[in-house]
């Protein structure tokens, strides 16, 4: 179930997404490890509500988003492929992307549902689960960025 199509979750991705060093350190989980840039945003945005995740909300997740996902990592080729094009056709391209990430987002569980209510501290809830993310990974994530990841600040969700 998402929460009116998770235009909260997307408004906490883009601010979060905003925050200095946010978004080298997504791109690179997505550039240089294959990773899901909002899958991160997603399991950052539990961690923001103290809401602590399991591999069952993990594969729901995934369940819900694979079709979106896929078009948004399809648009992200055409874009790539565009950057050295027509500036009109690279900015048409980046806001397909957009779109498509958008998409993911509003086919997402709600983050801030998902889970389970957890007294730990955000950064601990941050780190447990981004683990179930970024544990699959290939090559593994290091603990540098894993690390930047958890201390960008996650402020409850508007």
């Amino acid at each position: 179930m998402n929460c009116g199509n998770n235009q909260v979750f997307w408004a906490f991705a883009l601010d979060l997404y905003a925050v200095p060093g946010a978004q080298n350190a997504l791109l690179t989980v997505q550039d240089a490890h294959g990773g899901d840039v909002m899958a991160v945003l997603w399991a950052l945005a539990a961690s923001a509500e103290g809401r602590r995740l399991s591999q069952s909300d993990i594969a729901a997740y995934s369940d819900a988003t694979t079709a979106a996902a896929q078009a948004a990592i399809d648009c992200r080729l055409v874009r790539r492929r565009l950057k050295s094009g027509p500036e009109a056709a690279y900015k048409a391209a980046k806001a397909d992307e957009l779109a498509a990430e958008r998409a993911v987002a509003a086919s997402a569980p709600d983050p801030f549902e998902a889970g389970t209510p957890s007294p730990d501290h955000v950064n601990e809830l941050a780190a447990f689960n981004l683990a179930l993310f970024l544990d699959a990974l290939t090559p593994p994530v290091l603990p540098t960025l894993r690390k930047t990841l958890i201390g960008l600040p996650t402020a409850q969700k508007a």
